[in-house]
């Protein structure tokens, strides 16, 4: 066991705790108030649950990835086991990809509902069928990142975490794993809310006549811009890193570590991001934050 410096890890420490406190605290609110609150038990809230519950996922993880710079190892299934589902990134990597894949369903579901009404009423999500969506999410997440899981293990010469495969394969992983759940997304993503924003925003339509009609087009609108914003932040957190890795497979040596650090610190920071724009930019999430906060029901 190395002994703890604090002139080098307590900042380090301090920041994982307090980040890891103020993003289980802060979404655990988020799942807490659409489970209790009838009024947020929406297709679209129960999705940004499931955003909620993956950034509590990353955050409970951050700490065990600080541990393999002060733990030492003997070789054995313990060590390795460690390294596959604790002390490595294989984790964050997982509630990640749910997190991406979970914006693409919410990109997918408002372009069905706001572009294609009535062309695609068979196929749009509906609260008692979104729950099958968000475990197809997790079930392709856990699928996509199988190969970091077993390839994961306890190097006794580096006494770090690597994985058994050489540096050709290693990078064509990368590459095409940043790809996959990275770039191919953010396409999908884009189209989407750009036919969402030109149908409500720029489309020449006849003024809604009727009050409800006016309520119901004030209420897309809002939902759609939380929806970018939850995007919007996600992407300048996530994407950093994802290219920070890819620069750092193709040559370690000539990227400097500060960058891939601060890369890091942007990623995990993202996890406690997203209640605070719930709370900013939606009245009926505002409104259930402070019945829970006053304990009343």
């Amino acid at each position: 066991m190395k002994a703890f410096d604090f002139s080098d890890d307590f900042i380090p420490f301090l920041f994982a705790l307090i980040l890891l406190s103020l993003a289980i605290a802060s979404n655990s609110m988020v799942v807490a108030a659409v489970r209790k609150k009838r009024f947020l038990r929406s297709t679209t809230n129960y999705l940004l649950v499931n955003l909620a519950v993956a950034d509590i996922v990353n955050a409970i993880f951050l700490p065990f990835m600080l541990i393999q710079r002060y733990v030492r190892f003997e070789k054995g299934i313990l060590a390795d086991f460690l390294c596959k589902f604790f002390i490595y990134y294989h984790v964050p990597v997982t509630a990640s990809i749910v997190s991406t894949l979970t914006l693409v369903v919410l990109s997918v579901e408002r372009y069905h509902a706001i572009v294609k009404p009535m062309r695609t009423v068979g196929i749009r999500l509906r609260k008692d069928t979104v729950k099958y969506a968000i475990v197809a999410v997790w079930i392709s997440a856990i699928i996509l990142t199988l190969p970091l899981y077993i390839s994961g293990y306890y190097d006794t010469t580096t006494k770090i975490c690597l994985h058994n495969s050489d540096k050709t394969f290693q990078q064509v992983f990368v590459y095409s794993f940043n790809f996959i759940v990275t770039f191919l997304p953010f396409i999908i993503i884009t189209f989407c809310y750009f036919q969402i924003v030109r149908e409500l925003y720029f489309k020449n339509k006849v003024a809604p006549q009727n009050i409800a009609a006016q309520q119901d087009a004030l209420n897309k609108r809002k939902i759609v811009k939380l929806s970018i914003s939850v995007t919007t932040a996600f992407v300048l957190c996530f994407f950093p890193l994802a290219i920070t890795i890819s620069l750092t497979t193709l040559d370690s040596s000539r990227f400097p570590r500060k960058y891939s650090q601060t890369a890091s610190v942007l990623y995990f920071a993202q996890t406690i991001i997203n209640p605070f724009l719930y709370a900013f930019q939606s009245t009926n999430f505002r409104r259930a934050f402070k019945l829970i906060l006053s304990c009343r029901q």
